[in-house]
């Protein structure tokens, strides 16, 4: 395993705990975002020192050579990539079928004045399941062809 990944690890931690340093000391309305951005940046970087002392341990290196080989024919393999292609282009059509909508929608509520007093929080969430919907339907088509093909 390369020594970057450890670096980057190590990074993302400090990054994190400063952070988290940051939401204590300073009593802002940004302290919840920052919480969270310390649970998004501690929580990969220690898996990331985690998998790097793992894979870097004399006893597993000849399993770490091969799950890399394994890796890298899957990360090859025609049929795979063609799956993966066609289930990006579902989702990216999906995903601007989802903003169509939304822009409708959005045009909708604003003629109706609906959106003065929770618009900022109605975007945010709204953008936020937009996020997990595009991630969700490109894992759910790319399965579904897996199956087809």
């Amino acid at each position: 395993m390369k020594k970057s990944c450890l670096w980057t690890g190590i990074r993302m931690i400090a990054v994190g705990l400063i952070c988290l340093a940051g939401a204590v000391i300073w009593d802002t309305p940004l302290s919840s975002l920052l919480c969270g951005f310390f649970g998004a940046l501690v929580c990969p970087g220690a898996m990331m020192v985690y998998k790097y002392f793992k894979w870097t341990r004399l006893e597993t290196r000849d399993s770490y050579r091969r799950h890399l080989e394994e890796e890298q024919i899957e990360l090859r393999d025609e049929r795979k990539e063609m799956l993966r292609n066609k289930s990006g282009r579902y989702a990216y059509i999906l995903g601007l079928l989802v903003t169509a909508v939304s822009i409708l929608a959005f045009s909708i509520l604003g003629k109706l004045g609906l959106t003065e007093e929770g618009a900022s929080r109605l975007i945010t969430l709204y953008l936020a399941a937009f996020l997990v919907i595009q991630y969700l339907a490109g894992a759910v088509f790319y399965k579904l062809l897996e199956k087809k093909y």
